[in-house]
């Protein structure tokens, strides 16, 4: 009688020896994922930054358009009007105001134009770096979820109460992926 009590307690001690082991792997793995979705929502926020930027970059090359257009335009009207003057009066103060806002008109597409270089480098920059960094996170959240949200380790998590515990004990924590079932 008295080995079989000490088979059924070294039986019971190993049983609990197997489950702390466990328990202690979920809370490595539990951590670990809490640490991958920490870094992840910071990356989340720097790709935010980015598609500002991006979105920024575009919306001011479609502004330098827009004025290019309308400069344009508007030194077509006045070249008809600098022909007659030069047909007609060319000293007049009416042909100095077109020669003078003609030129000025120049001006403005010249530096529209070369602003416009110059966004199209950066922009282009701006929106390829979005788009490569907005693939490779959203790569990285798919294989996050596989592991941390998806996998038999994290349903383990979830049902063991030690480990669950112990890994989402603060309130960030419970609202995580990690530490939610879905």
């Amino acid at each position: 009688m008295r080995i079989s009590t000490i088979k059924y307690g070294v039986l019971l001690l190993g049983c609990s020896f197997v489950s702390l082991v466990h328990s202690s792997d979920l809370i490595a793995f539990g951590k670990e994922c809490l640490a991958k979705e920490e870094r992840l929502n910071k990356a989340k926020n720097r790709l935010e930054v980015l598609s500002l930027q991006s979105e920024r970059t575009q919306r001011k090359n479609s502004q330098s358009i827009n004025y290019l257009d309308r400069y344009q335009t508007e030194k077509a009207q006045l070249e008809t009007s600098m022909i007659e003057c030069a047909e007609t009066t060319p000293n007049s103060a009416y042909c100095h105001q077109v020669r003078h806002k003609y030129n000025e008109l120049t001006y403005l597409i010249q530096r529209v134009k070369a602003e416009a270089m110059d966004n199209n480098f950066g922009g282009y920059d701006a929106t390829i770096n979005y788009e490569i960094t907005r693939n490779n996170f959203n790569q990285r959240y798919d294989d996050f979820l596989a592991l941390c949200r998806d996998s038999n380790m994290h349903y383990a998590l979830i049902q063991n109460p030690t480990a669950y515990t112990e890994v989402c004990s603060t309130p960030e924590a419970k609202e995580s992926i990690t530490c939610t079932l879905f």
